[in-house]
């Protein structure tokens, strides 16, 4: 006696257990996706902000610790992640040749290192040191000075070199997991269901005067994080007591 095989069709509640299943899954796998995808380029740009901060306090040790100049240099490395909201999206202009890069370049607010949709600039750089006080009263410091470089004492050898912290506003450009990644980077108050703890619990808070314009950049869509580097080098040309800070105004890990 054979046997006859039926394929039995599946009813609705199999299928509706389905959709359910696949409901909770897929956003899951969408946001595990993209977040990889964001998280490689934020490396990308921490790498090339570490040249930029390398760039930034060569130009400064050559002209005199100008703000301008370190700028521009450091811009000049990360013009490629540059990015500008076209249509509510993030768009990156590509550079293959020398003729992209100089019409990047010249794009407005590229060239005077301002974002028009924020109150921010791309690339920012604040001298770490030496400060106003370390020159000793005097309008220009010899780079080469042998009373300088001769001296044992750490501090006092610390006067003729550039210490610099570049910051690169990285603008990002994958949708979804901006906001997500975003408000764990600021520690922002998250919805209760994305929080683990009672309602009962004290929220907490980042509070810095120098983030209140990323808060203000999210508010307005525009989803900002500053990425930082830091590097030292010995002055080549004398030092501008001008341009000097009068206290060290740079970020640590934990501001």
């Amino acid at each position: 006696m054979g046997l006859r095989m039926t394929k039995r069709k599946p009813d609705a509640r199999e299928s509706g257990q389905a959709a359910v299943e696949a409901a909770i899954v897929l956003p899951l796998f969408v946001f595990l996706m993209l977040g990889i995808l964001q998280i490689g380029l934020m490396h990308q740009a921490r790498l090339m902000t570490k040249y930029a901060a390398y760039r930034a306090v060569r130009a400064g040790a050559i002209h005199n610790a100008k703000t301008d100049e370190m700028e521009r240099a450091a811009l000049a490395v990360m013009l490629p992640l540059v990015s500008e909201d076209r249509s509510g999206g993030e768009y990156i202009q590509s550079i293959n040749s020398a003729s992209d890069f100089s019409t990047k370049w010249n794009t407005q607010g590229v060239t005077a290192n301002n974002m028009p949709d924020a109150e921010m600039k791309y690339v920012e750089v604040v001298t770490c040191g030496p400060l106003k006080a370390d020159a000793g009263g005097k309008k220009e410091v010899d780079f080469d000075d042998p009373n300088v470089a001769g001296q044992a004492g750490w501090k006092e050898s610390q006067r003729t070199k550039l210490r610099v912290q570049a910051t690169f506003n990285y603008r990002m450009p994958i949708p979804f997991a901006n906001w997500v990644i975003h408000a764990a980077a600021l520690n922002k108050e998250l919805p209760w269901v994305l929080r683990m703890g009672k309602k009962s619990d004290k929220p907490s808070s980042f509070e810095h005067s120098r983030y209140e314009k990323y808060k203000t950049a999210a508010s307005n869509g525009h989803y900002i994080l500053p990425i930082r580097a830091a590097y030292t080098m010995r002055m080549q040309s004398n030092i501008y007591v001008s341009q000097l800070p009068e206290s060290n105004e740079c970020l640590t890990s934990n501001p």
